[in-house]
């Protein structure tokens, strides 16, 4: 029994010994952009809710989609999600944490919200270009800039 005991002990052994580690050179830290496979709209209670043609976002870089917006009413609190035409899951985008968005501060966005819409406020009337950063899928940003 003691020599068995022995050798399992040293068959334990030899394959912890022989356990793969990973040096790291072949781990890798770099994020691929990700890119979304299907069209997706800025929609809001100027659009009804609806997706309008005008209103879906283009890809300015890999993995970065951006729409036009002409908000005429300053003050006015615009209340809007960036989603596609069916609202699906993982591309049904409102906030996160924090629903308002200020200009040229990006938010974080949850791509599986139902109700979380972002709203804006701007402080003067104009266009402005809201961006939805997407390039890490796991953290989707969006960010309100003047255009």
């Amino acid at each position: 029994m003691k020599k068995l005991s022995t050798v399992l002990l040293m068959l334990l052994l030899s394959a912890c010994a022989n356990q793969v580690q990973i040096t790291d050179s072949q781990q890798t830290n770099t994020t691929v952009a990700q890119e979304l496979n299907r069209p997706m709209y800025l929609r809001g209670d100027f659009t009804l809710w609806d997706a309008e043609s005008h209103y879906m976002l283009q890809e300015s870089k890999k993995g970065v989609y951006s729409v036009k917006a002409k908000f005429m009413t300053p003050g006015k609190v615009y209340e809007f999600k960036l989603a596609d035409d069916a609202w699906s899951k993982g591309f049904n985008c409102g906030y996160k944490v924090q629903g308002t968005l200020r200009l040229n501060q990006p938010q974080l966005a949850d791509c599986d919200t139902v109700y979380n819409y972002f709203n804006f406020m701007p402080k003067k009337k104009g266009w402005y270009k809201i961006t939805l950063d997407y390039s890490d899928n796991r953290s989707p940003k969006v960010l309100v800039t003047k255009n």
